[in-house]
């Protein structure tokens, strides 16, 4: 039998040491899970008590990821509508799609190579040296 868990009682569950988040409308207890999340504990603090489906859903995560959530459920959202990201509170941003921001991790900007230049102008001097001396 699953168990049934309201909205609001998901949502008093929103502090670091007891993170419940829902998803799909299933339930997930990912407080044993917070040190050990890839994305940072921030991304979890932040959907904490709320509908994190969005954000999972838009990340991408893998079947590995997908199949431990499941190990993480603990019942399934009853009774009347679900608690959403949609309408978040005053300290969360949004991206012009209207999802919440905060979760998302800028990727690291990669500086450009100095070894293709360098690759070009030694291919150039024996290519030029080449030519010029054997010709």
């Amino acid at each position: 039998m699953v168990t049934l868990y309201s909205a609001d009682e998901v949502a008093r569950h929103n502090n670091e040491n007891d993170i419940w988040l829902i998803m799909n409308g299933g339930v997930y207890d990912v407080t044993k899970f917070l040190k050990e999340h890839p994305g940072g504990e921030e991304v979890l603090l932040t959907l904490a008590g709320q509908d994190g489906t969005t954000c999972f859903d838009d990340i991408g995560h893998t079947t590995e990821a997908i199949q431990l959530r499941e190990t993480l459920k603990i019942g399934e959202v009853g009774g009347d509508g679900v608690t959403s990201t949609e309408n978040p509170g005053p300290n969360t941003s949004r991206n012009d799609n209207g999802h919440n921001t905060q979760w998302m991790i800028e990727p690291e900007k990669q500086k450009p190579s100095p070894l293709l230049p360098i690759s070009v102008g030694i291919f150039a001097v024996f290519y030029i040296l080449f030519f010029y001396y054997w010709s």
